[in-house]
């Protein structure tokens, strides 16, 4: 018994400094890109945030939790420094179509959709640089979270209301175990070269209510 206690000891140690190495090569290839990653206490609903030059993480959040939105937050980053101003029109459409979804609700399912898209190419991007940096196998677990949390999002958009976090992600992973939901991977996108460059505030927000 004790033999077992202690492998399974053991085991839990590795796999918590397998994620620990995850966020810190994450973030070393981050920052070779001129974006900083900090680390800030925040309320618990805020996992992190950024504003195209830094990225700052909430480290009350279990480091696996965090080094996926770390990952997705500089996916975000690299589409919102595109000289294309795609990003700008997106949020910003999403906004005004939410206001006027009464009069026309044909153009906020579009701009809706156009969102998805958006936070679809930043795991493209985030599961691209989880190859690049040797952590290919945390791909399947990434693409189960962020399939969740793109569809929570969603949910946020069409009702004013995020579902609470934690109970939406187990239901989200027992459906998927059930066959209810068939998850899509996400097609790695390379990220080339860019300048970073100062962007609006944003907030990653993870309900717990």
């Amino acid at each position: 018994m004790q033999a077992i206690l202690a492998w399974s000891v053991s085991c839990y140690h590795e796999a918590v400094n397998q994620m620990s190495r995850l966020f810190d090569d994450l973030q070393q290839f981050i920052e070779s890109y001129g974006v900083r990653v900090v680390l800030r206490k925040m309320d618990i609903e805020k996992p992190g945030a950024f504003d195209g030059l830094t990225i700052v993480i909430n480290p009350k959040h279990e480091v696996t939790a965090a080094s996926y939105y770390l990952a997705h937050a500089f996916g975000s980053i690299v589409q919102w420094s595109a000289p294309t101003g795609r990003a700008r029109r997106v949020y910003d459409g999403l906004r005004d179509a939410k206001r006027g979804r009464r009069e026309d609700p044909a153009r906020f399912e579009q701009m809706l959709a156009e969102y998805r898209t958006f936070e679809q190419t930043s795991s493209e991007h985030a599961v691209w640089m989880l190859e690049e940096i040797g952590h290919a196998d945390a791909i399947g677990d990434y693409t189960m979270f962020f399939r969740a949390d793109i569809e929570a999002m969603t949910i946020f958009h069409r009702t004013g209301k995020e579902p609470s976090w934690p109970e939406f992600y187990e239901e989200w992973k027992r459906r998927v175990a059930a066959g209810d939901i068939r998850i899509e991977p996400f097609t790695p996108t390379r990220i080339s070269p860019f300048q970073p460059r100062r962007i609006e505030h944003q907030d990653v927000v993870q309900e717990r209510d």
